[in-house]
């Protein structure tokens, strides 16, 4: 595990995923392949994201493999009024059936406070993360 300080771009691994500062501001997180985010998972991720920020919200994409999973818990922290205090917009690319009927739960359910959306690529998250930066 990395130590993280504000003034490295990263990337910054951990077990289970990895999380960079994009050159176009997008904070972005990898997961790998069988891996379930958990509350610790989480608070660590939106830790590492605080610090490599910068001064404002951030653009968050987050980027998951068909065969991971995440908690209630996970869920509501991350919905959290104290995690839009850090993040601007969230972009999360989903592979396969299961994650896009938890991510359209967690959209009805969580309601996170912020704008918030599924994507199946990479490339029209960006574009649609990047449009939000501009307004």
């Amino acid at each position: 595990m990395n130590s993280v300080q504000s003034n490295h771009p990263g990337p910054f691994h951990f077990d289970g995923y990895t999380v960079l500062k994009r050159k176009d501001g997008i904070v972005q997180v990898q997961f790998s392949s069988g891996f379930s985010i958990g509350i610790d998972d989480a608070r660590q991720i939106v830790n590492t994201v605080d610090k490599i920020r910068g001064n404002d919200k951030c653009l968050f994409m987050v980027v998951f493999e068909e065969d991971n999973t995440f908690s209630l818990e996970t869920r509501e922290f991350i919905s959290s009024d104290a995690v839009s205090q850090i993040i601007k917009a969230d972009a999360f690319v989903i592979k396969g059936l299961a994650l896009e009927i938890l991510g359209k739960g967690y959209l009805k359910i969580n309601k996170p406070n912020r704008p918030t959306r599924l994507f199946k690529s990479v490339a029209i998250a960006t574009m649609w993360l990047l449009s939000i930066m501009e307004q």
